[in-house]
Order: structure tokens, then C-alpha cells, then sequence
């Protein structure tokens, strides 16, 4: 039996609601600590998570990264203590985790999913069952019938062939990961998460531009330094070119689940690492098992799930979209 993961949820707030589409317009984005404020069952929704993720079998230790003075007094959670953006917030976490766990795999998921036990099972025995690899990140199939998805069916979907010869299908991304820390560009990647995560329910092309933008600074900062350390500056376009095709091939919904991976792969994983381990994979499976993506963004969603808002958290209406 393999021993647990350590696992990091990622506990901040976001300051202001969350954009939402055109298709969310009459919806409620929430803010706050909503692992905090939104309360399940009676108790704090970060409660609920860290049991479920523990009562799995495959995680432990659970930490939180997010301020101390809000998490403080929960049962059962590692607070790691930090009050930043996401991007803050996941190096924090991360950089804490790799200390206390050198040489380990290691999860990451969001305060505001609750994820059931079946769909827990499912991704566990299948990651597991594909090790050693650099990252197992799921797309979560979307149900044939969209009512399902409940509350959340304004969610944005991205189209995938999950196989040569197959047909492409609806997918949601999931909240939940696993992944080697020593194989990442870590600087990168914190960067990276923090943009995609602003932009998260904006349609391809609006995330594209802004990703390349708030992008091309760093990477161009990072050529830099490779060429002083004689080391060839490939990152830029390294990144640049994976990066757009992904996004093209999403938009017209004809990328497969390989190609996918191999460019996430060139994209986020050290250059040393990829010739040390040729055949480590970054997998992006498509998974059923819906709740590891129907993150609570809106009032409607909480609501749905039964969270109590009566508490300190703020709603706001789809109007504040940046």
C-alpha cells in the first residue's frame, strides 16, 4: 500500500467577486474567505474538505495556505500562514511542503470543491496506478445530461479528444492535482497559476492575450539569466508557441489529451528534467467524477450544496465583473 500524499489547500480569499460569463449573468459571485464563511453542515467548508480528503486514504498530511488569524480554531488543519494572491499563496504553501516533505509527490487543491468519496477513489487508484510521473491533473468529463451540473452549468467548458480516432468531448477543468515538485519551473508556474486563475471564466481568446501579456516579461527576465549562466534561452519561445497552439486547438475543440500533455510538459517542466526522464509524462486524463470540478464561485452553487451563508461572507452581484 502506498503511503499518503501531503496535500495543500490553497485557502485565500478572493478580494472582490469573481468575473463570471455571459452565461453566469444571473448569477451571484461570491468573495471572502469562503473557506471559512461558507459553512457546511454547520462548520467551516475547509472542515469538510480536509476530512473528506483524509478520510480517502491517500492524503495526508492536510495543510491550508492561508492566514493563520482566519484558520486558526479549525480542527485537524496545518495552517500554513500567508495573505497574499494566489500566486503568493501556492509558493508559500509549496516551498513550505517540499521542506517538510523533501522528495515527495505532492496535491494541491482549492477550499471551495467538495469533493465525494467515489470520484476521491477514482482519481486515486488511476494516478496511482500511473507512477511515476511529473504531474496527474484530470479534465472532468461533462455529463451528457447538463442539468447535473445543477447551479454550475454556466461553468465554461473546454472540448478534448480524449483518443486518436475518437470523437472530441465536453470537459471542465479539475480542482485537484497531484505532481513532483522537482521536475517544475516552479518561478514560472507560480506566475502562470496566479494569471489563469484571474482569467478562469473568460472565453479562450480573452485569456490567451492576457496570459501572453502578463507573461513575456518573466520569460524574456528568464532568457536573460539563462544566457549569463551559458545556458541556451529557449524559454520564450519555448513557452509562447506551446502556449498558443494549446489555446487554438482548445478553441476549435481538436487538441488531444496527448498533445495536450506533451505541451504542458514542454511548457512548465525543467529542461533538465525532461532529458533525465524522457518518459515521465504530465497526464491529463479525462475523468468522471464531477464534484472535483464544480468549484463554488456563486451564491446559487452554495446554496445548492446546502452552505449556510448567514455568516461574514460577502456576496456580490454579476454587475462588479472586472
Amino acid at each position: 500500500m502506498m503511503n499518503p500524499i501531503p496535500i495543500l489547500i490553497l485557502g485565500g480569499s478572493d478580494a472582490r467577486p469573481a468575473s463570471l460569463p455571459d452565461a453566469g449573468r444571473d448569477k451571484h459571485a461570491l468573495h471572502g474567505y469562503k473557506g471559512r464563511d461558507l459553512l457546511i453542515g454547520g462548520r467551516p467548508m475547509i472542515q469538510a474538505v480536509a476530512e473528506r480528503l483524509k478520510g480517502s486514504g491517500g492524503f495526508d498530511p492536510i495543510y491550508v495556505a492561508g492566514p493563520q488569524e482566519v484558520y486558526q480554531g479549525i480542527p485537524d488543519l496545518n495552517v500554513i500562514d500567508t495573505a497574499g494572491s494566489l500566486g503568493k499563496n501556492l509558493r508559500t504553501g509549496l516551498e513550505r511542503l517540499r521542506l517538510l516533505h523533501p522528495g515527495s509527490y505532492l496535491g494541491i487543491t482549492t477550499c471551495d470543491i467538495l469533493p465525494e468519496p467515489g470520484c476521491l477513489r477514482t482519481f486515486l487508484q488511476e494516478s496511482r496506478a500511473h507512477m511515476p510521473f511529473d504531474a496527474w491533473f484530470p479534465m472532468i468529463l461533462m455529463p451528457e445530461d447538463r442539468t447535473r451540473l445543477g447551479a454550475s452549468s454556466w461553468k465554461p467548458t473546454y472540448h478534448v479528444v480524449p483518443g486518436e480516432g475518437l470523437d472530441p468531448v465536453a470537459t471542465l477543468p479539475g480542482h485537484l492535482m497531484v505532481i513532483n515538485p522537482e521536475a517544475f519551473r516552479l518561478r514560472f508556474a507560480y506566475r502562470l497559476m496566479q494569471i489563469a486563475y484571474r482569467t478562469r471564466n473568460r472565453p479562450i481568446p480573452v485569456r490567451r492575450k492576457e496570459m501572453v501579456r502578463d507573461t513575456l516579461k518573466d520569460l524574456l527576465f528568464e532568457d536573460v539569466r539563462h544566457l549569463f549562466g551559458m545556458r541556451v534561452p529557449r524559454l520564450t519561445w519555448t513557452v509562447i508557441s506551446n502556449g498558443l497552439n494549446i489555446a487554438r486547438d482548445l478553441k476549435s475543440g481538436t487538441i488531444t489529451t496527448e498533445r495536450l500533455e506533451n505541451s504542458i510538459r514542454r511548457i512548465f517542466i525543467r529542461y533538465r528534467h525532461q532529458k533525465e526522464f524522457p518518459d515521465r509524462r504530465v497526464h491529463i486524463p479525462v475523468m468522471d467524477a464531477l464534484s472535483l470540478a464544480k468549484d463554488i464561485d456563486t451564491v446559487e452553487e452554495a446554496r445548492e450544496l446546502g452552505g449556510d451563508l448567514s455568516g461574514s461572507i460577502p456576496a456580490g452581484s454579476n454587475q462588479s465583473r472586472e
